[in-house]
């Protein structure tokens, strides 16, 4: 494991989270002390105090060391009315009695504050603990940051003092998406979307979601409940299709009488597929913990391929010869920094490379991506195209926004079928027209498709006559 002692920290061994995200909502916990009063997390945040959080473990070194120095003792007793300070042994694995009796002492002796036992766990994986010990702020609004381990009072204040709150009467905020972070053939799960009611005494009863495609509204979702200051609610979303690759994907929350937009707009970086042939290639080089990496590649039938269980340094190359389709490559790494082994130390990274064989074009490359790395691409559908000799056929213009005219002439009286292929040969259109001999203009108004690129082809005779266009918003 990583040398973590360097910065007075221990590993968590028994699970492999993440830490949170700056300004992440602070789930809810009811524990209770040693002295067998009840704690109750948002219970205090709504008396408008800031909890510092100290997530320890009885056996960890470093954690006795910072309980020692006395910082979080002499911060509560200097601002009692502004902060509470609680400790909680966090490692299931441990008994509540080492709490007393632990190889480096009795913690009592050194915390004089809020003490307490998780026996559950649950403090630790809501809060995507990672090692020990991990010091959060939680802000009287819910907002969780990790602070570390602070050395004086004045800091703790200066962290403290920049919590943020409810400011107006009216005023919803988006938190948080939690979905898939990549989108292939055009498609996207729904996922869902937190908001917090940031109203100040108010309750919130209802509000629309917005999800927007590079800035258009392609779909709203009314939500109804009754949520007071500060709680959240957790609105699931539709699914999406015919999203063009490359688009931008965004979540908004509409508030009637919303007195401050600024927090009202989510875009959590959903990344789009990109097209590709059939022959696709891996190389994966892992760091100096080569353990910590696994991969999976799923296809539109499930799981193609996965690997894991590496060595140090180890090299891989895999060559897939793969059907049409969508395919979502994920890489993982169980300590949460990816393959940059050089941020440790002296160390070589590692590096995940996906190819496309046939043009020689890289799909992704990564070396850091923390807990999870994730691409999607498309293996294009391969149009089989005779093209038709007695008929000329034009479209402009070319790219179009609302229509664009499609010019056949014909040398005689045909009847042509119209589809509309999206870039996996899905068909997203079809029409049948009855050509009259000489010069036909077709007026297309496909107003059901998003922007992006697609294959449109005109057949005739029973022969293809394939071209490409762009729609623009």
């Amino acid at each position: 494991m990583k040398k973590l002692l360097l910065f007075a920290m221990c590993t968590f061994f028994y699970c492999s989270y993440a830490q949170l995200p700056p300004n992440s909502f602070g789930e809810d916990f009811t524990l209770t002390d040693i002295n067998g009063n009840e704690f109750n997390l948002h219970s205090t945040l709504d008396e408008g105090k800031t909890v510092i959080l100290d997530l320890f473990a009885t056996w960890c070194g470093p954690c006795w060391s910072y309980a020692e120095t006395g910082v979080l003792e002499d911060l509560q007793e200097a601002y009692p009315n502004d902060v509470v300070c609680v400790a909680v042994e966090a490692d299931p694995t441990t008994p509540a009695s080492e709490i007393y009796n632990s190889g480096n002492g009795d913690w009592t002796t050194v915390i004089d504050y809020l003490l307490m036992d998780d026996p559950s766990g649950n403090v630790a994986e809501d809060y995507a603990l990672a090692y020990y010990p991990t010091i959060y702020k939680i802000c009287p609004d819910r907002m969780v940051t990790e602070v570390g381990q602070i050395g004086t009072v004045n800091a703790f204040m200066t962290e403290i003092n920049s919590c943020t709150s409810a400011q107006y009467s009216k005023d919803a905020r988006i938190l948080s998406y939690n979905g898939a972070t990549t989108f292939c053939g055009g498609s996207l799960d729904g996922g869902s979307v937190s908001i917090q009611n940031y109203s100040i005494g108010a309750a919130m009863t209802s509000c629309d979601i917005l999800t927007k495609v590079n800035g258009q509204t392609v779909a709203t979702t009314p939500w109804s409940g009754s949520i007071d200051t500060y709680q959240t609610a957790t609105i699931s979303l539709s699914p999406l299709n015919n999203i063009p690759d490359g688009a931008n994907i965004t979540f908004e929350v509409d508030y009637t009488g919303d007195m401050d937009t600024s927090n009202n707009t989510l875009n959590p970086g959903i990344l789009g597929s990109t097209g590709t042939s059939n022959e696709v290639s891996l190389s994966l080089t892992t760091d100096n913990w080569g353990v910590e990496t696994s991969w999976e590649l799923i296809g539109p039938n499930g799981t193609v391929d996965s690997g894991g269980g590496y060595g140090n340094y180890e090299t891989t190359n895999l060559d897939w010869n793969l059907e049409p389709g969508c395919y979502v490559f994920t890489i993982y790494d169980s300590y949460g920094d990816g393959l940059e082994a050089s941020m440790w130390g002296s160390y070589d990274d590692g590096q995940v490379t996906l190819t496309d064989n046939n043009s020689g074009t890289v799909l992704w490359t990564a070396v850091q991506f923390e807990s999870e790395g994730s691409v999607a691409f498309e293996v294009l559908a391969q149009f089989d195209i005779t093209e038709s000799s007695d008929v000329e056929i034009s479209l402009f213009p070319n790219p179009f926004k609302d229509y664009t005219n499609l010019s056949v002439y014909s040398q005689s009286g045909k009847n042509m079928n119209i589809s509309i292929y999206n870039t996996i040969g899905e068909v997203v259109y079809n029409n049948h027209v009855a050509l009259a001999k000489g010069l036909n203009n077709i007026k297309l108004e496909p107003s059901d498709l998003l922007p992006g690129t697609y294959y449109i082809n005109m057949i005739v005779d029973g022969k293809n006559n394939l071209k490409t266009f762009t729609i623009i918003k």
